[in-house]
């Protein structure tokens, strides 16, 4: 049975402790820990909401006010206050004469100059018109109705006309007061001796520049400020899970391109540990790994030299007791023996050449194992060369009562071999066969067509690799046979069966 001999490489793992954890990782703080990192990250994210948000509004609210009351003051207050002002004023007129009503709204009109002020009394007449700084009256009468003119100066290029009538029909007043909110000048109505209630008393109204007061500002805009600086915190947040995970996909990036990425004797090399968390220490193992390959690496070639010395020293000890031996043996041809003598000597003689064969094979593996074995590659006909290896075996085969089936074509096969090296490899295959298919007492040598290339076929009918023969060799020649194919840069194929084993040689170049 033909057997492989294999390499085999051994990793040392870390010595354990009694707890089952390599001496070698250092215990990890928590605090410095990516678990940690990223646990806090969450809780910022939870508290973003019932926290923050509070946080931010009340912020946002005490910027305003005091930005209000410190930056953006009117000479009148704000408009809210200005319109309570106002019916707060008709409110305290309850039953007070018609002149000294008169008079308290002048007093307010020194008080505010720029407004303009008139009253109504209860019967729908205009009793008193007081206009503003800068306000054009103008009284105008036409066939409905007389009216005063009130013209409004609110820009280089801006005019709003107030019409004032004599005499206020129901429908006047109704109309007036559903559009003094929107009116510019900003106009505030109050009912005289009421405010908000009508008393009979008439009503009393003024009129106001709005710049000359402090406008409110708008939900919708406040709303949006502060969703524009909850944004801001969200893209905040975003970001910074966006660069913590960017951080940790970038180290382990790093590591794997060193694992994928080995150094001049086929071992990655050690990475440099930048930080102690979870990614640290498994770099830290990925570098223990490394050392303990290389140290591996180095106690495989020391064996392997030692090997070698090992197979160079026994192979010249044995040569010369063989030698020796044989050297007797041929004497006992000179002398008289009976023919069973004979037939032992010759048994002699044959395992003696195994013998040497076998010594042989261990000097060649270990020259093509070290490298020291030079091929000169060249363009040959692999047919011939196998023509001619096949005529010096036949002998051998007909005396071992083989059945010889060779089809070779006869057109030329070249391939670009070492012709010394592929005698080398027809010898091992063919003596393989002698010695290990002999109970099948068969040998086929031929060439088929696999996929658009032409390939050699050596057959034998022994019991196939899985079963024992019954001479047990080394497996040297086929290891020789497998170092010298990849060395030609050649490729092999081996189909082994009960009914025999067929290997296929092809070249590499497709």
């Amino acid at each position: 049975m033909i057997r492989r001999w294999r390499k085999r490489t051994t990793v040392e793992a870390p010595r354990q402790t009694r707890k089952g954890k390599s001496e070698n990782v250092r215990k990890l703080r928590w605090t410095r820990s990516l678990m940690s990192r990223y646990i806090l990250l969450i809780l910022c994210a939870v508290l973003f909401v019932p926290v923050v948000l509070p946080i931010i509004s009340v912020t946002y609210v005490v910027i305003a006010n005091y930005t209000n009351h410190h930056v953006d003051q009117t000479p009148y207050g704000d408009a809210t206050g200005f319109g309570k002002m106002w019916i707060g004023e008709g409110r305290r007129l309850d039953g007070v004469p018609p002149k000294e009503v008169d008079a308290r709204l002048r007093k307010l009109h020194d008080d505010y100059p720029e407004s303009s002020i008139y009253r109504v009394n209860g019967k729908g007449e205009t009793e008193l018109i007081l206009p503003g700084t800068g306000v054009e009256v103008a009284a105008t009468k036409n066939a409905a109705k007389a009216e005063t003119r009130l013209k409004w100066m609110l820009g280089e290029q801006r005019t709003e006309v107030t019409l004032i009538p004599a005499v206020w029909e129901a429908s006047d007043m109704l109309q007036f007061m559903k559009d003094a909110s929107y009116r510019d000048p900003l106009t505030a109505v109050a009912f005289v001796g009421g405010g908000n209630v009508d008393k009979g008393q008439g009503f009393m109204v003024i009129e106001m520049p709005r710049h000359m007061l402090e406008m409110q500002r708008s939900e919708p805009w406040e709303f949006l400020y502060l969703l524009t600086f909850m944004g801001i915190v969200f893209l905040f947040f975003i970001l910074m899970s966006v660069l913590f995970f960017a951080r940790i996909r970038k180290r382990l990036i790093r590591l794997q391109t060193a694992m994928v990425d080995p150094g001049k004797e086929g071992i990655p090399l050690p990475v440099n540990v930048r930080a102690s968390d979870e990614i640290g220490q498994l770099e830290e193992s990925f570098n223990q790994m490394v050392h303990q390959l290389t140290d591996s690496r180095h106690r495989e070639r020391e064996e392997e030299q030692l090997r070698k010395r090992l197979v160079a020293g026994l192979s010249h000890d044995l040569r010369t007791p063989l030698t020796v031996i044989r050297g007797h043996m041929h004497a006992l041809h000179k002398e008289a023996l009976s023919e069973n003598g004979l037939r032992a000597l010759m048994r002699m003689e044959a395992k003696m050449d195994d013998l040497g064969g076998l010594i042989d094979n261990m000097l060649s593996y270990n020259l093509l194992a070290s490298g020291k074995y030079t091929l000169k590659l060249e363009d040959k006909d692999v047919l011939r060369i196998v023509r001619e290896m096949a005529a010096s075996w036949y002998p051998v085969w007909e005396r071992e009562q083989f059945e010889i089936d060779i089809d070779l074509p006869d057109e030329s096969l070249i391939w670009r071999v070492d012709e010394q090296g592929f005698r080398r490899v027809l010898d091992n295959l063919f003596q393989n066969a002698v010695r290990h298919a002999a109970a099948g007492r068969y040998i086929g040598i031929a060439t088929e067509e696999i996929k658009g290339q032409r390939v050699i076929v050596v057959r034998d009918a022994g019991p196939g690799m899985q079963k024992e023969s019954e001479t047990r060799g080394t497996g040297l020649g086929l290891s020789i046979v497998d170092l010298l194919i990849r060395e030609m840069g050649l490729r092999k194929r081996v189909e082994s069966s009960a009914q025999g084993v067929a290997i296929y040689i092809y070249s590499g170049v497709n």
